[in-house]
């Protein structure tokens, strides 16, 4: 049986503590913490941001004496009032990933504005931490260094350059040197597993007429125009192409272009050729 001492100094900030023996195995808390926290990926949140922009998470604030499932008003426009399955559910979408239950993992707000649907389920709003991590964003057990490089990983990826839309007045840039804090670092970036991803949906042998159907949908799903898609499979091989309207076109375009590649199991050249022929 372990023996008993009893303690009647002050009561050391767990926060600190941690701090302390992060530092004794060589790293610290902002750089433990993007090790193991996700972000979308920018070409996924440009076809679609937010994911639901009829909902908005519960508020006493915001929403008095709204339950989930009531109806409330944003500055004039209606939503549907949820708790955070609804947050979990775009990111899933996004990242192509389930949600880990049980994990030790959630959905957290980068930049809060829950309540507000346009921040809601958007991706750039969106990152996948462990719960050791998160709550040092929280007002309630603030880590302002981390909560700001966080911040500026969602500034850089969403919004730095080609931003995948224009953003709110509480979106800011935090302009720390992210790169200094993590020492070289990389931001990650959760994308479906390798061996969802790379295996074709459509079956081994399909037809021509299989093939195209299927890519048919995925155009049709994806609201993309021929010539757009034609575009982006000439672009990834860096072949010549006609200009894209704008740079959110191309990059949907491309990111719908690596879909189809990833459903069918083709090459770029094959998918040039048969993208042609569907064209005529």
């Amino acid at each position: 049986m372990a023996r008993m001492r009893t303690h009647d100094g002050a009561i050391c900030s767990p926060i600190e503590v941690l701090e302390r023996y992060l530092a004794k195995g060589g790293t610290n808390i902002v750089r433990a913490a993007f090790e193991h926290s996700y972000f979308v990926h920018p070409d996924e949140v440009r076809q679609k941001t937010p994911v639901y922009p009829d909902r908005a998470r519960l508020s006493r604030k915001h929403y008095p004496k709204r339950d989930r499932g009531a109806r409330g008003t944003w500055k004039g426009r209606e939503v549907r009032l949820s708790d955070n399955s609804v947050a979990q559910s775009a990111w899933a979408r996004y990242s192509g990933r389930r949600i880990e239950r049980a994990s030790g993992y959630g959905v957290r707000h980068v930049w809060g504005h829950p309540w507000d649907p346009d921040a809601f389920t958007a991706g750039w709003n969106l990152c996948y931490m462990p719960f050791w991590a998160g709550m040092l964003t929280e007002r309630q057990h603030p880590h302002p260094v981390l909560e700001a490089a966080i911040r500026q990983a969602a500034w850089d990826l969403f919004f730095r350059h080609d931003p995948v839309c224009v953003p709110p007045d509480f979106v800011t840039n935090p302009e720390i040197d992210l790169d200094a804090l993590l020492c070289g670092q990389p931001i990650l970036v959760l994308v479906e597993e390798a061996d969802r991803a790379d295996r074709p949906t459509v079956p081994p042998g399909a037809s021509d007429d299989e093939i195209s159907a299927r890519i048919r949908d995925i155009r049709s799903a994806s609201r993309q125009s021929w010539s757009n898609l034609l575009k982006a499979v000439q672009a990834l091989q860096g072949k010549p192409h006609e200009p894209f309207g704008t740079r959110n076109v191309q990059a949907t375009a491309k990111s719908t272009l690596r879909r189809i590649q990833r459903e069918t199991g083709l090459d770029l050249a094959a998918l040039e050729s048969l993208l042609t022929t569907i064209r005529l």
